[in-house]
């Protein structure tokens, strides 16, 4: 790549952040500015179909269960941490008892 030799299985890391921000692709880079994307060549017609139906879904299982987390926690006592990555996620996996809730 770029004339340098990458060995197989090396982790390689992007920047992700410096290609966001590079000034030869975006005018303003580190400005907040989303309307840049109206204009856009790129057809983005797959967004459409990515979240039929995610609000209902999420809003049914909220509704036809309840939740606790496992071996009787508290609340209080579940840790939001950070994991590290391309996008903000937990740390460690939400653990979540789904009882159904009965209705009558």
């Amino acid at each position: 790549m770029n004339g340098h030799d990458i060995a197989a299985s090396t982790q390689v890391i992007i920047n992700a952040w410096a290609i966001q921000r590079d000034p030869s692709f975006w005018e303003e880079p580190n400005e907040f500015y989303p309307e840049r994307f109206l204009t856009s060549c790129v057809d983005f017609k797959g967004i459409l179909f990515s979240t039929i139906g995610a609000e209902l879904a999420l809003a049914n299982l909220i509704f036809v269960f309840d939740w606790a987390l496992p071996d009787g926690a508290k609340d209080e006592t579940l840790d939001m941490s950070e994991g590290s990555g391309m996008v903000i996620r937990r740390r460690d996996p939400l653990m979540a008892v789904a009882t159904p809730f009965l209705l009558i």
